[in-house]
């Protein structure tokens, strides 16, 4: 009946537990978060034999519910937020059917600057990977200035069944009618009857492999890259770092292409992964991906 009583004032979110204060000395405070964000309550969680104790009112009202108390029944009572359930169904009403609609609704929510609707049309993994950033930018993306002025969706190729590939250029314009572009490739899938965006990659650098880097006789460390002209690219030079995780494809397709298909005078497509970056011009960075045509 003590444990009965002592759980409920937790959960009422008024912690009294009888110890001595010898007990906590040195003990460290215990915090709270919830998608990133610290929970402020009035009384800290403790850590006790192991088990954290924590007010379940900051915690609840964290997460959209409320929180009351009925002392005639002795009871917490949490009216729970539906609005995760709400948003999923919403999104799943309102997938994209075809690959190019699901393209075409990811490029005009960048516009748009729209982060819940650039998340709403992708796969699970995607989403996973992108929670975090979209988050932090409070599911605003990109700036005021410059802005999308308009966006150019071209089909690449099927992948492989269910996939296909597209490159969405952007023209950006800002306040002094100065006009930019870039190119971002998209990979869509069909998942279940609807299509959504299962990766976004950003051409580093399009254009002539002018110079190789052997690590040995046999193994490619680098490769130079100058650009061809065209536009979209982020840089018009850079170098390529072959990494362990390093994928070559056969233009824009799935065919695994090997290292020594990397020849002076090939024409390639580098896009850089998450790696840091030696910025000192011209770049370099491992590739993520190079495409050879």
């Amino acid at each position: 009946m003590i444990k009965r009583k002592i759980v409920t004032v937790l959960l009422a979110g008024v912690l009294i537990v009888s110890l001595s204060t010898a007990a906590f000395a040195g003990a460290s405070v215990v915090k709270m978060f919830y998608n990133g964000k610290e929970i402020k309550a009035d009384t800290n969680p403790i850590n006790l034999n192991g088990r954290i104790l924590a007010p379940v009112r900051a915690i609840a009202e964290a997460m959209g519910a409320t929180v009351t108390w009925d002392k005639d029944s002795n009871q917490v009572n949490i009216t729970g937020n539906d609005a995760s359930m709400q948003i999923a169904r919403l999104e799943l009403a309102l997938a994209p059917k075809t690959n190019l609609e699901a393209v075409n609704s990811w490029a005009e929510a960048v516009q748009m600057r729209n982060g819940a609707w650039q998340y709403a049309v992708m796969t699970p993994v995607l989403k996973k990977a992108s929670y975090d950033n979209f988050a932090e930018m409070n599911w605003s993306t990109g700036t005021s200035s410059p802005w999308v002025k308009s966006f150019d969706v071209k089909e690449l190729g099927m992948m492989d069944a269910g996939i296909y590939r597209y490159s969405v250029e952007f023209t950006w314009t800002d306040s002094t009618n100065s006009t930019s572009v870039t190119t971002q490739y998209i990979t869509v899938k069909n998942m279940d009857g609807t299509w959504l965006v299962d990766s976004i990659d950003n051409l580093a650098v399009r254009g002539e492999i002018t110079k190789i880097n052997l690590a040995s006789a046999k193994n490619i460390e680098s490769i130079f890259v100058e650009g061809n002209g065209s536009t979209g690219a982020m840089y018009d030079q850079a170098t390529a770092i072959i990494g362990a995780e390093t994928k070559i494809f056969k233009g824009n397709t799935n065919v695994a292409m090997k290292t020594e298909d990397l020849k002076m005078g090939t024409q390639v497509e580098i896009f850089y992964g998450p790696d840091p970056m030696i910025m000192i011009y011209p770049p370099q960075a491992i590739a993520k991906e190079i495409r050879i045509f």
